[in-house]
């Protein structure tokens, strides 16, 4: 099969710099702003236009048919990815919910998230080769250190000293018993926190230090951050793919080297209060866990009722007074914290069997590239690895927080999905389980 590269028509040097601008900055976005991101993911998918071929044919007859054939023909690598069968099905059933649920309307506006699976493919059609994917990811976590330290900052400005959140740390005080950073919750935070800080630690077990040195404080200030947002999803997601990581690492080692620097970071600020809500985990009394019980019973009872399309994509809410459990804290919830409880309340059981079947595949084709990759291959390992085991860290924090439906982790994970193919573009035999792009 003809590679992507090789396929696409040459635009303008302006238009590819302009590209390439983009997709740096939307990966430093996706460290502090969904505003930002969604706005140059839009960017992306405008300059997908092959420009070049669109200026030579509007105007003349039969243009517009000739530019949507070119686009058609140039996608076709992506179109033949192992994960669009399972991404076209999930859209569909996500759409034909929203349509026949009791408010389509907001239903359809609500089920627009799923517009984000194009990350996906955009990354996947802009990045050239491991080493591009490599410098866009280091700027990442570059923006995504700095968020962090502001994040200690606030835990240590902000928690129990309420005489500091006045005047102009009001803003960063807003929510003072738990760090948002810069996102409007902690549990976007968390989540986004997660994955950077499972990167650097599958770089750090993968690749020399040598030129990677500052990485080593900066895993251990994302992972003290990660600490402050109190985000025990986060946490188990964190301890899921550190130990994915010790498993598949070249030095596995040094994965305590970054947990230790952390451990130091929290103590220093306040390691009390974070071992407080570590002990909380395993009390049943917990005022939250009793509550994400009762809703997880909840969600049940829909899903029992609503088996095959479910109740609709934002109507949990609507639904939830109604199945609600005598036990539960909260009078209303919007979501369900687990993501697959609330993907098939709102869209069914057969939507739930697709997106596991995304994962599956997923983890199937990314295992396969690994294993092909050999030892003199440490960074190519440490893009793999990361993706591999953030999107597992994510999965398993999705089993207590429906991270699935928070844009800006959802975006992260996407981008983190499309590694495994473009790493495989640089692997001299494909073979028949090799990616189409």
């Amino acid at each position: 099969m003809t590679d992507l590269a090789t396929t696409a028509p040459q635009p303008d040097p302006i238009v590819v710099r302009v590209r390439n601008g983009a997709l740096a900055a939307f990966f430093a976005a996706l460290a502090f702003s969904i505003s930002c991101s969604q706005a140059l993911l839009t960017l992306l998918f405008v300059l997908v236009l092959p420009w070049a071929t669109a200026v030579r044919t509007v105007g003349r007859p039969g243009w517009l048919g000739r530019l949507a054939h070119e686009i058609w023909a140039d996608a076709e690598p992506l179109r033949r990815n192992p994960l669009t069968p399972p991404f076209l099905c999930l859209t569909g059933l996500t759409i034909l919910s929203a349509a026949l649920s009791g408010d389509p309307g907001w239903s359809l506006w609500v089920a627009r998230d799923i517009l984000r699976i194009t990350t996906f493919y955009l990354v996947l059609w802009y990045t050239r080769d491991a080493a591009h994917a490599l410098r866009l990811w280091m700027g990442f976590l570059v923006v995504l250190t700095v968020m962090a330290a502001y994040g200690l900052a606030q835990a240590y400005l902000c928690g129990g000293r309420p005489a500091l959140a006045f005047g102009w740390l009001a803003p960063a005080c807003a929510q003072t018993a738990r760090v948002r950073g810069p996102f409007s919750i902690y549990m976007t935070f968390g989540g986004v926190l997660l994955l950077g800080a499972l990167f650097i630690v599958a770089y750090l077990a993968n690749v020399s230090w040598r030129r990677a040195w500052w990485m080593v404080p900066a895993g251990a200030v994302t992972v003290a951050a990660l600490a402050f947002t109190y985000s025990r999803n986060a946490w188990l997601g964190l301890v899921a793919g550190t130990l994915g990581l010790v498993v598949t690492a070249r030095r596995p080692s040094r994965v305590m080297v970054v947990l230790a620097g952390a451990a130091v970071l929290i103590a220093a600020v306040s390691a009390g209060a974070v071992m407080e809500r570590v002990r909380s985990m395993a009390n049943p009394q917990d005022e939250t866990i009793r509550d994400r019980m009762a809703m997880w019973r909840s969600g049940l009872a829909m899903i029992a009722d609503h088996p095959v399309l479910g109740v609709g994509p934002g109507q949990v809410r609507a639904w939830y007074p109604h199945y609600r459990r005598p036990e539960a804290v909260r009078p209303t919830t919007g979501h369900l914290h687990n993501s697959p409880i609330q993907i098939a309340a709102e869209r069914g059981l057969p939507a739930l069997g697709v997106w596991i079947w995304l994962w599956v595949v997923f983890f199937r084709e990314g295992g396969r590239t690994l294993a092909r990759l050999g030892r003199d291959r440490p960074r190519e390992r440490a893009l793999i690895s990361a993706s591999l085991w953030g999107v597992g860290g994510f999965l398993v924090a999705g089993l207590f927080e429906h991270n699935f439906g928070d844009g800006e982790v959802v975006m992260l994970v996407y981008a983190l999905m499309a590694t495994p193919w473009i790493v495989a573009r640089g692997l001299p035999d494909r073979g028949p389980t090799a990616p189409a792009s």
